[in-house]
């Protein structure tokens, strides 16, 4: 856990900082350009499955989702929770900068897609499988280097990992989607369905600092020091399914539509294991975590005025709505509930609570245009831009999951290498909109719900390489 077990009483962590190139943690780029709800390679198990109709014969496809993230936290002093002393803990003077200024992330990121598809010598049918990871993904905040050797870190040593830390410090969020999909294509109206059913691995390893109060103190009201770690495995598998339609309305248009459940088809629950640390002790505690991730519409279109050019327009809407808060409970109590008041404290009825994190996002949306152009048969390029918007408010923003409006910028290649061969890439570069949080707007909750304010500048930039081969026969 970095440089410190723990220095004092802490609860759990919730979820590492994870990239997100579409809205929320939503962080599929599968395919580059060419993957989107009309596409016919084998993307299209995730975007729309009715696509794979719209191509025959035998395809085996890999594609790879190379990121490079940079992402800063700038804290400001007035959101630490209590400066000077005070009887039930606080952050003292000289410790100020141990509990504020600016944290800093450097990753490289790296999510695969690979898939196979048939028509089994079936017209207008298509069978195929494949295996992916759509959401979240891993995250590791770096040290102070100007904190590491001075006074303050010495009296202090929780500070070098950031003021980010009571959030995040490093380690992985993800859903990994295991899909078998079918599809057909009726001729004379070419309309194609597709269907696809999902075995879905939510996974959740991080670690975070954390005091039992919900404070960010670095000391108790005796001077002694306050501030501890933890740790976190949660786990669960779920079903989710997917299904859409494509239509050529004229030869050179196709119109796209789909939807993707939600895993699970509401609220999930990850079972796992909290590791506490209290002055260089551990203790375990089996955990049960409450919380629904979203589902997703697509649409979409293509046309091909000529035989060289292809133009495309698509979007999507997330329902982060449902994305509400991810509820801690005690695993050996029995009946345990997330029974929460308005202000995030307990209400009446509930039992077991350990911790809540209140998410309440709201839904969210993306849009994309783009074109093609083949300099010959064999090699196409094309180009894209697009928008996505913001999922999270101010008052549940904080650095283990953050969001801001952003806009796409994508350039790509594919090469086809004699009737079997297939070779594609497309860079993408992501702009994000620096976003401000108020100190005033955030994290007003109580009770079970509390959390240190998490107001502050939001930074980030995102560089993706996608690259894939398709071989077909």
């Amino acid at each position: 856990m970095k440089k410190i077990l723990a220095t004092g009483i802490c609860t759990l962590i919730t979820a590492v900082s994870a990239p997100a190139w579409a809205s929320g943690i939503l962080a599929a780029r599968f395919g580059g350009e060419l993957g989107h709800p009309t596409t016919s390679n084998p993307t299209a198990i995730f975007y729309n499955p009715a696509g794979l109709a719209l191509e025959s014969g035998t395809r085996i496809y890999a594609d790879g989702t190379f990121a490079y993230r940079h992402a800063s936290y700038d804290r400001p002093a007035d959101a630490i929770s209590r400066i000077g002393p005070n009887v039930f803990g606080f952050t003292p003077e000289d410790g100020i900068a141990a509990n504020s200024g600016k944290g800093e992330l450097n990753n490289f990121i790296a999510s695969p897609f690979v898939a196979a598809v048939s028509d089994f010598g079936i017209r207008n049918f298509a069978l195929g499988a494949a295996f992916y990871v759509p959401y979240g993904g891993t995250a590791k905040w770096g040290l102070r280097k100007d904190f590491e050797g001075t006074e303050a870190g010495a009296k202090f040593p929780g500070g070098v990992d950031g003021p980010q830390r009571w959030f995040t410090e490093d380690g992985k969020i993800q859903s990994l989607f295991i899909t078998g999909a079918a599809a057909y294509r009726l001729r004379h109206p070419r309309l194609s369905f597709g269907l696809g059913v999902s075995a879905v691995n939510n996974v959740l390893h991080t670690v975070r600092a954390r005091n039992l109060d919900g404070s960010d103190d670095l000391v108790n009201g005796d001077g002694s020091l306050k501030e501890g770690r933890s740790l976190v495995h949660a786990s669960s598998w779920t079903v989710a399914v997917n299904a859409g339609v494509i239509w050529q309305p004229w030869r050179r248009v196709w119109l796209g539509a789909s939807y993707l459940s939600q895993p699970g088809f509401g609220e999930n629950t990850l079972d796992g294991t909290l590791t506490t640390g209290f002055l260089g002790f551990a203790s375990d505690q089996k955990i049960k975590l409450k919380q629904s991730m979203p589902d997703i519409w697509r649409l979409g279109g293509r046309w091909r005025p000529s035989d060289d050019v292809e133009l495309r327009l698509f979007g999507e809407y997330v329902r982060w709505s449902r994305f509400k808060r991810q509820c801690f409970l005690a695993a050996d109590v029995d009946d345990a509930n997330c029974d929460l008041n308005p202000d995030g404290s307990e209400g009446p009825n509930a039992r077991g609570v350990v911790q809540n994190i209140p998410r309440e996002w709201r839904d969210a949306f993306g849009v994309r245009v783009g074109g093609s152009y083949w300099l010959s048969p064999p090699i196409e390029v094309f180009v894209g831009g697009g928008y996505d918007s913001n999922a999270i408010p101010n008052k549940t923003m904080d650095p283990s999951l953050y969001d801001m409006h952003k806009l796409t910028a994508a350039l790509g290649a594919r090469f086809e290498i004699g009737k079997n061969i297939a070779l594609a890439g497309t860079f993408t570069q992501v702009f994000y909109f620096t976003r401000d949080v108020p100190v005033a707007e955030s994290q007003p909750f109580e009770g079970a719900t509390k959390q240190p304010n998490s107001g502050g500048t939001y930074k980030q930039l995102i560089s993706v390489l996608d690259v894939n081969a398709q071989y077909r026969f």
